[in-house]
Parts: C-alpha cells; sequence; structure tokens
C-alpha cells in the first residue's frame, strides 16, 4: 500500500445511508439487518452526521422489557438527530490513504464518510480497509443493499445480499416438527429432511437459552449469578452438539 494512493482506490462504494427525519427504529433495523457498524446520515441526500452500532444499541439498557411494541416506544421518544454525531468529519476521494488514516488516528473513531463536491456520501472508509488494503490489496467494490430513504440501489445479483427467512407461527412450526418426527421414526425420509428438522429444532433449543441468559447478564451490569448461569448454558450447549455428532466422552448425557 503506497500511503499517497486515493482513498477512492480503497473505500467502500456502496453505502448504507439514513434520512435525518426517519425512525430511530429504522436505523436500528440497519445495523441489524447489513453487516455495517458505522451509518452516515444525511438529509436531502447531503451529509449532516454520523452513527455508530454502538451508540443506538445502548439504548436497548434505556426501553422497559414490558413495552408491547419497542420500536414504537423509542421513536416517539428519540430522534435520529438527537443521537447522531455532529458535526461529522468527511474525506473527498482525492484525499490520500495516509491523510485518512491520520485523520480516523486523531479523531478515535473508526470509520470516515468521502463525499464529493456537492457534500452527497459517494463512499466510505473504515480502519478495517486501510488494514485490508495493506495485508491483501484493495477489497471488493461495495457492500449491501441500502436503507429507507435512499436515491440508489443495490447492484443487481449482489451475491453478498442477505436474506432473511420469515419465522413460521406456532402452530405451523408444530406441524412441521410433527412430519419431521414421522418422517424420521418410520424412515421414510431419504433426503434427510426430518432428520435435520428434528436436530436443528435441538440446537436451537439450547442455543435460545445461550442468547436469553447473555442477554440477561449483559442487562444486569454482569451479574455474577446470571454469569454462571451463561456459563452452565454454554456448556449443555457445548455436550448435547458432542452427542449429537458422536463425539461425545460419556453414552449419556451428563447434568
Amino acid at each position: 500500500m503506497r500511503p499517497e494512493e486515493p482513498v477512492s482506490r480503497i473505500m467502500t462504494e456502496t453505502v448504507v445511508v439514513i434520512e435525518s427525519d426517519r425512525p430511530v427504529s429504522e436505523a436500528l433495523d440497519c445495523f441489524s439487518q447489513y453487516s455495517i457498524h458505522h451509518l452516515p446520515v444525511v438529509r436531502e441526500g447531503k451529509l449532516v452526521g454520523m452513527l455508530s452500532s454502538a451508540d443506538l444499541m445502548k439504548l436497548e439498557h434505556f426501553m422497559p422489557k414490558a413495552a408491547a411494541d419497542r420500536a414504537k416506544f423509542l421513536d416517539e421518544r428519540m430522534s435520529i438527530e438527537q443521537l447522531m454525531h455532529t458535526p461529522v468529519l468527511s474525506l473527498t476521494p482525492q484525499a490520500s490513504i495516509a491523510e485518512a488514516a491520520g485523520l480516523m488516528r486523531d479523531a478515535g473513531v473508526h470509520a470516515v464518510p468521502v463525499v464529493n463536491d456537492a457534500d452527497l456520501v459517494v463512499g466510505i472508509v473504515t480502519t478495517n480497509d486501510v488494514v485490508q488494503r495493506l495485508l491483501h490489496g484493495p477489497p471488493r467494490v461495495g457492500i449491501a443493499a441500502l436503507a429507507g430513504g435512499m436515491k440508489h440501489a443495490p447492484p443487481a445479483g449482489d451475491s453478498e445480499q442477505v436474506h432473511y427467512r420469515q419465522r413460521p407461527s406456532a402452530e405451523e412450526l408444530a406441524t412441521a416438527m410433527a412430519t419431521a418426527e414421522l418422517l424420521h421414526v418410520e424412515a421414510r425420509d431419504p433426503r434427510f429432511l426430518g432428520k435435520s428438522m428434528l436436530y436443528l429444532e435441538q440446537r436451537n433449543g439450547f442455543l435460545e437459552k445461550v442468547f436469553e441468559l447473555s442477554d440477561r447478564f449483559l442487562r444486569s451490569g454482569q451479574d455474577v449469578h446470571v454469569h454462571a448461569q451463561l456459563l452452565k448454558a454454554i456448556l449443555a450447549a457445548k455436550r448435547a452438539e458432542e452427542h449429537a455428532t458422536g463425539q461425545a466422552r460419556v453414552p449419556f448425557p451428563l447434568e
């Protein structure tokens, strides 16, 4: 990597951004749906602020657990303009990689939007981009689809687009599992669909417990009792997987 190379050589050009008047819950959705940690905020397409995933995830700790509609609760009390960092640092595509690295170092940030002469976001460069360029050469252009309010769309057929499956209802899931059980027990499962469903249901049960306790552990200020429960749940999940793969040291589950 040559420090004098323009930042346009390493920046990501397909950028997820959000309009400043969008609901806060939509910004949270962006971080959960796309593999990003920084979200430029624009007003009529022009850069006005910056959000980080760390900033928004902290909001979870201020939301009541009993709130039926957590998104509505949050949107009624917060706005993106209240949460975004401003003024926001930016670079032009002609700025050097050395300048980008120095700016991020001095400001203590991990990402800087790249804007054109009209202050429109044309890319974003992160500390990871600099490191990847140093180790492996320039990254592939583009990252993901764009958030609500964007004027552009992601490239068609992008193989890195994440697809989310809809969760079946309780009744649909019960029917599917009963069918899987029947196929497996009656040995009418030549493509192992039933076997796979039963295994995934078992695995999901253990991982759901780990997820629940991890969430409680973070919310409780890392309570010692919850930590012990979390470690026990992780151990149970590991033991279940050992038995499922035939790698258990004993032929029966340990309590």
